[in-house]
């Protein structure tokens, strides 16, 4: 990469391909030169602007006066003309609801969701979730080694999610089917058969979610999903059939995807240096902490979206009206204006809870508790259980082909069973 000079970096970019195989597999050396060489700069290929120090991305989250929420769900790749017919015609009818929208829109969904999304709710979750750990532990990692995303951490957050929204354990695998390439749809790059069998499956997804909230408007339950479409906001007006069926599809989409990742990177992350996991093993009570630091470390979201509302300089740079923002969330929470020895993993780190990675203000991560209850419990439990394990060497690790969800689509560990 070269060096941009103070009076180029307005009109040049440095080299940025979110989407090439060194970059999928480690983007945190292209964002250190990011941060030091082009903090802000524009990205001709993909028509972003794009921001990697922790200020600017934490003001692009904060100040919905100038940043807006609209594109953070718009498919970086527009989908082609017969993918469009495919949603169109299958019924697809998602409305900006929750990810996707700027008060005032925002604020009322946000105040019917967080009224269903209760801390209650979360803490009740935590048996569930300790009891179904534990027993996937013992019936799926014995033998000594395992692939650990198959075997454990892709499975539990979907049936931990599924569970809080209430969907039948007779319709999970029809929940769970095409889950990655959905996501491919929106952050990723397909082919045009690939964009039309995606779209077809994502209409789908979304008749079960309108079916899921049709249900529960006229049989509730004791779920998420029922006190979102039954909650009112200050007009006493409940969420349209649309909206809520959109708020069920964001969190059906993604809402188990993410919390794989934060599994799967902190797993990779605590074994690479084992002794960070053998300290975990002996006073668990670290784990908390462990967890804000992978989030740090290691996020599950590397890049966000959001879109200038005027023009504005940033660090010198002029950003147009109508700008399209890439937020480096994984730059930004190695800034090393903010975090001392950004790369390092320090499981004892004192500001580990200041990482972006749900976001922040009024848009933070809906699901964030959550996430946090299940990788604490997980953790724990793999820590309790199998405290031998180790990454299995020189394993090559790969990732999914989209811009924002990152995690490795595989990782081998193995450890050492007691003798017959």
């Amino acid at each position: 990469m070269t060096t941009l000079s103070e009076s180029t970096r307005s009109e040049s970019s440095p080299e940025f391909d979110p989407f090439s195989a060194a970059f999928l597999s480690d983007p945190y050396p292209w964002f250190a030169r990011y941060r030091a060489e082009a903090p802000v700069f524009y990205s001709p290929a993909l028509d972003y602007w794009v921001l990697s120090r922790y200020e600017d991305v934490r003001a692009a989250f904060r100040d919905t006066a100038t940043y807006s929420a609209a594109n953070a769900l718009s498919p970086i790749q527009p989908p082609c003309p017969r993918a469009a017919a495919a949603l169109r015609d299958g019924g697809f009818r998602s409305v900006p609801t929750l990810t996707n929208t700027d008060p005032p829109v925002h604020t009322r969904a946000r105040r019917i969701a967080n009224a269903a999304f209760t801390p209650r709710l979360v803490a009740r979750m935590e048996p569930f979730v300790r009891e179904l750990a534990g027993r996937m532990i013992e019936e799926r990692l014995w033998g000594g080694r395992s692939d650990i995303v198959r075997a454990l951490t892709w499975e539990l957050p979907a049936l931990v999610i599924f569970k809080v929204l209430g969907v039948p354990d007779e319709d999970v695998p029809r929940v769970k089917e095409g889950s990655s390439n959905r996501l491919l749809f929106m952050f990723g790059r397909s082919e045009e058969e690939q964009q039309v069998q995606i779209a077809e499956g994502m209409a789908a997804f979304w008749r079960y979610t309108e079916e899921l909230a049709s249900s529960r408007r006229e049989q509730p339950r004791d779920d998420f999903t029922s006190e979102l479409v039954h909650t009112l906001d200050l007009e006493g007006k409940p969420l349209s059939q649309q909206e809520a069926a959109t708020v069920l599809f964001g969190l059906l989409l993604a809402g188990h995807e993410t919390t794989t990742n934060l599994l799967s990177n902190g797993l990779r992350r605590f074994l690479e240096r084992r002794v960070i996991w053998e300290e975990l093993c002996a006073e668990p009570a670290l784990i908390p902490n462990a967890v804000e630091e992978v989030l740090r470390y290691d996020p599950s979201v590397v890049i966000w979206r959001r879109k200038m509302r005027a023009a504005s300089r940033i660090r010198g740079v002029d950003v147009p009206a109508d700008a399209n923002l890439l937020l480096l969330v994984g730059s930004a929470n190695r800034d090393e204006e903010v975090f001392e020895d950004p790369d390092v993993l320090d499981i004892r780190r004192a500001n580990a809870r200041e990482h972006l990675a749900f976001g922040l203000g009024n848009h933070l991560c809906l699901g964030a508790p959550l996430a946090r209850l299940e990788a604490r419990v997980v953790f724990e439990e793999l820590a309790r259980r199998r405290p031998g394990l180790r990454l299995v060497s020189g394993q090559p690790l790969t990732f999914h082909p989209n811009i924002s969800f990152r995690g490795p689509a595989s990782l081998l560990v193995e450890w050492d069973t007691a003798p017959s």
